[in-house]
């Protein structure tokens, strides 16, 4: 979502939650673009699930859940891996800060601030690489319902 990134760069935005269903190889590489791009930090989060956690959910749909436990079944044994985790904290320059890989827990890191100012002097996606002299991005902030009934 370039438009909303830009939108989010301008604001000077320090740290982004960046929430993942589970971080594959092209959400972390998005969230590392997004790091670098923004000069910002990048917490990227992932899921980390396994088949016996799909099944163990499925009970609250009661009848319907059958069809869906007996293709969760199929997929092999309740410890095996469907969401590998992978939560990342990225640094305004695209390095990585720290990792949990492929496991459960909670990741800790610690940010350095001065990192941003830093990074912008070699890129500045909202300073004159923006060209406000040919773009101009129009943002309305005024709150608005998903859904509208006439």
């Amino acid at each position: 979502m370039p438009l909303a990134r830009a939108a989010m760069h301008a604001k000077g935005e320090v740290i982004h939650a960046a929430l993942w269903p589970g971080l594959t190889e092209m959400q972390q590489v998005a969230s590392r673009h997004y790091a670098f791009e923004g000069r910002c930090f990048v917490l990227a989060a992932g899921a980390y699930v396994t088949v016996g956690d799909v099944l163990d959910g499925l009970h609250s749909l009661g009848e319907n859940a059958t069809t869906a436990e007996e293709l969760l079944n199929s997929m092999g044994p309740r410890d095996k891996v469907l969401k590998p985790g992978n939560s990342t904290v990225y640094a305004p320059d695209g390095s990585i800060v720290a990792q949990l890989g492929e496991e459960t827990g909670i990741l800790y890191a610690t940010l350095d601030l001065n990192m941003i100012p830093e990074n912008l002097m070699a890129l500045d996606t909202d300073g004159h690489y923006s060209r406000p002299d040919v773009f101009e991005l129009k943002v309305d902030t005024k709150r608005r319902r998903g859904v509208v009934f006439d």
